[in-house]
């Protein structure tokens, strides 16, 4: 088979490519910040500083891994995606990236990219917070990290569970200091 001219192929190469150049295009605006009014004030070796908390933009892209498309390029996927296979019923998507770091009291403003045909959620369970993002389009999602610790997300479609996930990190304020 010429993979050249696979139309499935191409679809999926002109989505991914579409992807990084809207990644790369947005790349600015993860750059930016804000410092919204709330502080947090902590003390560190006994010395007392104030952090003011900022709103950092994030951009998400849902990416192909592995999916029953690619079996008929790779043939050990098609006793993958068999119906006795170990990946029947499921498709291996990502999300680049799939660590987002943020400091206690941040707020991280977070657009979801889906380039591909198959709807996708970004959920934080930890937080109770959800958008639902249909194919070929974006979703919006605000998240104020409150609490310390590796918050996980992921798309809660069960045909993309449990590979597409990934970590919402909030570090103390502390350690902005």
């Amino acid at each position: 088979m010429d993979i050249g001219n696979d139309r499935i192929f191409r679809v999926t190469m002109l989505a991914m490519v579409v992807a990084l150049v809207v990644a790369l295009v947005f790349d600015g605006v993860g750059h930016r910040t804000t410092s919204p009014s709330r502080t947090v004030v902590t003390t560190v070796a006994s010395r007392s500083f104030t952090y003011k908390p900022r709103t950092k933009a994030f951009i998400v892209t849902t990416v192909p891994l592995l999916v029953h498309e690619q079996a008929g390029q790779f043939d050990y996927l098609a006793k993958d995606f068999s119906k006795r296979g170990v990946l029947a019923g499921k498709e291996v998507w990502g999300f680049s990236p799939s660590t987002l770091t943020l400091y206690q009291g941040d707020t991280a403003d977070i657009t979801i990219v889906n380039p591909s045909g198959d709807d996708h959620t970004f959920t934080v369970p930890d937080l109770n917070k959800s958008v639902y993002v249909k194919a070929l389009s974006t979703g919006h999602l605000v998240v104020t990290a409150i609490n310390p610790g590796v918050h996980s997300f992921e798309c809660a479609m069960e045909e993309h569970m449990p590979f597409m996930w990934g970590q919402l990190v909030v570090l103390p304020a502390s350690d902005a200091a």
